[in-house]
């Protein structure tokens, strides 16, 4: 006991102990797995129907920080899923389970429901599919799934609260990313890209939680796109916000604290890549190496954080929210800048939208960026035409000078992606953090902040930006990034007011929040297309087979460390056992007697990929396990092992698992 008390303190030793001062906040952290179905789904980010799962490098997960003033009980929930985006639909169910089954101070102003935006995940969770680019399916099960690990995890957290310290500090993060669209950041004027020193924000703001001076978690903002794992990737993967999360946990099991919580959220990622080549190639060897890299440089700038003097947050929480129809909000002369009033558009998808970012590995053959009204091609409008629906003359004079491609927010009978949409600012201490559900780009980012600070000066110390939070939108750019219509410009969605737009509301919501004064309850809300929907069942889920147990390519009789460890099983199609199987690939070590989990399908050193190969009744399914030791991997005796659930010609579904040879990792020369 005495070491381990040892080990907590070494971890924070220079953090600031327990305050004997009376606390201000009780907090807590929780983490649930919200992994998709693996195998069959199209991928959610890069749009490409042929980019389907056949495995997982690491799971998914949803990670939760709740917090209660202790003078005004006011409640906050801040969660980081691992998903591309949230649609507004999880937020309002779970809010309402929230105030139903836990505390009916919960609700859209005080749940914050971030996407990590990784692009390495299931699709199938939007209500707006039927005509998404993203994905034209729907499941309700893996729904589900991501709705109730979300609720779990603030669940989890709201029983656990305890009286909590709450530490704010920053640093800057080396190395982790770049601005891939240089030419719209170079757009906005000289004289105010002279006030900052970089093209991206490179730094990193961390809320850490302690519990009776013992650290519980974290949660910090720091935007860059988790795109290391490219579109030729077909597993699914956190990638490197995920592996961030996962290095920072792993650092604290070290020291003893097993239920320590790390959430790398998701903030003004818009024009940020992490593939620091500019050419849809990191820094590392490959697509997972890339992401291990980038992930350990936003780790270790955690860790710097940690281990340096952090300020104490004090003076409660306080928040408001609002819905806004972002088709045809009016933008006041104040704050439009053209010295009239404007307005929003309908949204709409840009010819560049459709080129795709080029650093990413862009997009179709028939659009670059950089694509405006002068680049319209009638063939290209009259496919769309068949595609969706031409848009109105309104519409593209609204829009321009994007080229406008599809129409969505004119299509009939409702639109094909959310108008009304959420947006909140929020008061912990003299942290504040603007909450929205786009992708925003630096500069964009800057003038929301700059708009803030000027209102609320003093009451705040350290902006930080939500981004990607209660529901996906598309981006938001200034009007000068706008006009040279990048692949961010050709989807910001809703023209090139809508930086202007948000410029205006948050500063009405910053002056509520100065002034305490009451909020006018919104009058609109969001689509409800819950009885819209049209649910598929999960690709071969079910599939029947015999149980599986035969080893076809067992592995080798000893490794070095550094090696890759394989075997090959019989397995059933994975979506069979979804969402009950917790892992398909454990890593077990000898322990005298006993056999030990030290890994699993979560880990960032470990993969599995399902085949099934042959033709006419005579496949053969297999999965093949994956662990890449390393130079601190333990001498010592170990298997991989695979579970999974059949179904079987009797309709009844069951468990199986099947250990591979043990194996020896040598000590090495």
């Amino acid at each position: 006991m005495q070491f381990r008390i040892f080990l907590i303190l070494l971890f924070c030793f220079t953090i600031p102990l327990w305050s004997e001062e009376s606390p201000v906040y009780s907090a807590a952290m929780a983490k649930k797995d919200i992994t998709g179905p693996s195998v069959g789904v199209m991928f959610w980010g890069y749009a490409r129907e042929d980019q389907t799962g056949v495995g997982i490098h690491t799971r998914q997960f949803a990670r939760s920080l709740v917090i209660r003033d202790l003078a005004s009980k006011k409640l906050l929930a801040y969660v980081t899923a691992e998903v591309g985006g949230i649609p507004f639909e999880i937020q309002r169910d779970v809010v309402k389970r929230l105030q139903t089954e836990l505390d009916p101070n919960f609700g859209y102003g005080n749940v914050l429901l971030n996407a990590s935006h990784t692009h390495s995940g299931p699709a199938g969770h939007f209500h707006y599919s039927e005509v998404s680019f993203y994905s034209k399916e729907f499941y309700s099960e893996s729904y589900a799934v991501l709705r109730d690990g979300i609720f779990e995890s603030i669940r989890e957290a709201y029983l656990k609260l305890k009286p909590a310290e709450l530490t704010i500090g920053k640093t800057f993060v080396s190395e982790a990313g770049i601005n891939r669209s240089l030419s719209a950041y170079l757009a906005n004027p000289e004289s105010e890209r002279k006030q900052y020193s970089e093209n991206i924000d490179r730094e990193m703001v961390q809320l850490s939680v302690s519990v009776a001076g013992v650290p519980i978690g974290l949660v910090n903002w720091y935007g860059v796109h988790p795109t290391n794992i490219t579109f030729d990737n077909r597993l699914i993967s956190s990638d490197n916000k995920g592996i961030a999360s996962l290095l920072s946990e792993a650092e604290a099991r070290k020291q003893g604290l097993t239920e320590f919580v790390a959430i790398f959220a998701q903030a003004n990622e818009g024009d940020v890549s992490p593939n620091l080549n500019l050419n849809n190639t990191g820094p590392g060897k490959d697509i997972y190496d890339s992401s291990f890299i980038i992930g350990k440089r936003q780790f270790l700038a955690s860790q710097e954080i940690l281990k340096s003097s952090r300020k104490r947050l004090l003076g409660g929480i306080s928040f408001t929210q609002k819905f806004i129809d972002m088709s045809k909000h009016p933008v006041s002369k104040e704050f439009s800048e053209t010295g009239k009033t404007e307005t929003t558009c309908p949204s709409a998808y840009g010819y560049s939208f459709a080129a795709g970012s080029t650093e990413e590995g862009g997009g179709h053959f028939l659009f670059h960026e950089g694509m405006t009204n002068k680049n319209r091609r009638f063939y290209i409008d009259w496919i769309a035409k068949f595609m969706l629906q031409s848009p109105s003359e309104e519409l593209r004079e609204c829009q321009s000078p994007k080229a406008v491609l599809f129409p969505m927010g004119e299509t009939k009978p409702i639109p094909s992606l959310p108008q009304i949409l959420p947006y909140g600012l929020v008061l912990v201490g003299d942290l504040t953090i603007l909450v929205m559900p786009h992708e925003v780009t630096t500069m964009s980012s800057r003038r929301l902040k700059k708009e803030v600070q000027s209102v609320l000066k003093d009451k705040t110390s350290e902006i930080v930006l939500s981004g990607l939070t209660n529901d996906f939108s598309g981006y938001i750019t200034t009007p000068e990034e706008y006009s040279t219509q990048n692949y961010e410009g050709g989807h910001t969605l809703h023209g090139p007011n809508s930086l202007n737009a948000l410029r205006q509301e948050f500063h009405k919501m910053s002056v509520e929040l100065r002034d305490g004064t009451s909020q006018t309850p919104t009058s609109i809300m969001p689509l409800d297309l819950s009885t819209r929907v049209h649910p598929l069942k999960i690709p071969s889920a079910d599939s029947v087979s015999n149980k599986p147990q035969n080893i076809i390519q067992p592995s080798a009789e000893s490794y070095q460390k550094g090696e890759v460890v394989s075997c090959r099983v019989a397995s059933a199609n994975p979506n069979v056992g979804y969402p009950q199987v917790g892992s398909y690939l454990w890593v077990e070590v000898s322990d005298k007697s006993t056999w030990k989990p030290i890994r699993s399908d979560s880990d960032f050193d470990t993969k599995f990929f399902y085949q099934k190969r042959g033709l006419w009744g005579r496949a053969e399914e297999s999965t093949d396990l994956i662990w890449e030791t390393s130079a601190d991997t333990k001498a010592g005796e170990y298997r991989l092992v695979h579970e999974g659930i059949y179904l079987g010609a009797d309709g009844i579904r069951s468990p199986y698992r099947i250990e591979c040879p043990s194996f020896r990792i040598e000590v090495g020369n």
